[in-house]
């Protein structure tokens, strides 16, 4: 949001917290001792974000708007969705020491995309903001190698498709096409305690954005030089 001449950028800010719910369901199918396939679907969960709009840096030009419109002090409430998601995935063991696995996955992100505001002032107001976002796919494969009998390694890659074009793409949430790279280990302590370490790197693209914007926005333009996250895990599993 631009500023005031002489003034940093102008500033929206808007914060709550809220608590939903929503399930998993899968089915497992081992056609073979060594083969086994699954799919999996997580629902989709409905988000509302309710708060009143602190602005900053405005300019007094456009507070005397927001003044006239009743619109200044007004509650915002936001709602979206987290989109579901479906999953199929495989297994097969090669021999007693390698193994590898697959999936191809599937998630709503053109409903995530379609966010409802409305504003709460001496009339209520809603629109929709709809950021064009696409369905996703995801592709991943995997290896797993039992190099001793307490020992399992594990390596993998898996490609996510974008969202976002670099018209529709927005600052406050990057999103571009992920490529990541994983790799772990296992040591079975016990028959029921197993310990692990894991790291994964995740290359998140340029996330460029071209958007020619309004007369109070204007052009937003640029890419995220260095766009990367990089993943560290410890686990334990243990059986009782």
């Amino acid at each position: 949001m631009p500023g005031q001449a002489g003034l940093s950028d102008g500033e929206l800010k808007l914060e709550d917290d809220d608590v939903v719910y929503g399930f998993n369901l899968g089915i497992l199918l081992e056609p073979r001792d060594d083969t086994r396939f699954g799919i999996s679907y997580r629902s989709e969960v409905d988000l509302e974000f309710k708060d009143v709009a602190s602005l900053k840096n405005i300019g007094p030009v456009l507070q005397g708007i927001l003044n006239l419109s009743g619109l200044a002090g007004s509650k915002v409430d936001v709602d979206m969705t987290v989109p579901q998601l479906v999953r199929v995935s495989g297994y097969h063991q090669l021999t007693e020491r390698w193994a590898v696995m697959g999936n191809i996955g599937w998630q709503d992100w053109s409903e995530f995309g379609k966010q409802d505001l409305t504003l709460r002032s001496t009339t209520s107001t809603t629109f929709t903001q709809d950021l064009d976002y696409d369905d996703t796919w995801h592709f991943a494969l995997g290896a797993q190698y039992r190099f001793a009998d307490s020992w399992l390694w594990s390596m993998g890659a898996a490609n996510d498709t974008s969202p976002a074009d670099k018209d529709t793409r927005t600052p406050d949430l990057p999103l571009d096409r992920q490529i990541r790279f994983g790799t772990g280990i296992q040591y079975d302590w016990n028959d029921d305690v197993t310990l692990g370490a894991a790291y994964e790197y995740l290359d998140a693209g340029d996330a460029e954005i071209d958007q020619e914007g309004g007369p109070l926005q204007g052009p937003l333009k640029g890419e995220y030089d260095t766009n990367a996250i990089h993943f560290f895990a410890v686990n334990l599993i243990w059986k009782f």
